[in-house]
């Protein structure tokens, strides 16, 4: 099955994926992108691993294009990216502030890279490292950390110490990655019952995690 077949599935519970993003491809590849200034020798690297890929498929996949809904507590986002957070990232090259629709693919390739780099998701197992790239951009990088804590049963800190990396290495990652999607499904029932004006996004939230084990399960039969 490719991944056109597999976007096609019913994934529980509800989530049809039957469109693939015009920008990524079953084989993007950094040959099919523009020679960017930031690409240097490492992010050129990670665009070419096919986990990296298959990260960034799945993520770009189900953020969408833009949402600016009154309830979401981060505000105007496109393609996953926070207006803050675009904001941020143009002022820290000396760019000025500008509508985070209006952000192109060079930037969008940057920051993901950053968050694919700062979780250390290259570091992980193709699998794991998919997921906890996910967990880092849905939650952010400090919380990836934390959900990546709670499934290794080390004190959770939310900094990738080096107990976090001993218990990493000495457990299984397929189960390191099913206990934090696992872990995410139970966050977001609290998170709803703690604030109940975000009941109106549970059922994306459940589609993205059971979608994400679903697609994981699909990439690893891809990967044998």
């Amino acid at each position: 099955m490719n991944f056109r077949e597999w976007a096609g599935r019913k994934s529980q519970p509800v989530l049809a994926l039957n469109l693939v993003l015009g920008l990524l491809t079953s084989s993007l590849s950094v040959s099919l992108l523009p020679t960017y200034s930031w690409a240097q020798a490492q992010s050129v690297a990670a665009l070419d691993s096919a986990s990296f890929q298959a990260a960034l498929r799945f993520t770009l996949y189900v953020e969408g294009g833009y949402s600016n809904h009154s309830a979401d507590l981060g505000g105007k986002t496109y393609r996953g990216i926070l207006q803050t957070e675009y904001d941020g990232y143009r002022a820290g090259k000396g760019l000025p502030a500008q509508d985070v629709r209006r952000m192109d693919n060079s930037e969008l390739w940057e920051i993901y890279y950053s968050y694919w780099h700062a979780s250390r998701a290259e570091s992980m197992s193709p699998i794991l490292g998919v997921a906890m790239f996910d967990t880092a951009v849905n939650f952010g990088r400090s919380g990836a950390v934390r959900f990546l804590q709670q499934a290794l049963a080390v004190p959770i800190t939310g900094s990738f110490n080096s107990e976090t990396l001993d218990a990493l290495q000495s457990q299984n990652q397929e189960e390191i990655a099913k206990r934090m999607i696992e872990n995410r499904i139970q966050y977001r029932y609290k998170r709803v019952r703690e604030s109940p004006s975000q009941q109106v996004f549970l059922q994306g939230w459940l589609n993205r995690d059971y979608s994400l084990w679903s697609y994981l399960q699909w990439y690893q039969q891809q990967s044998r």
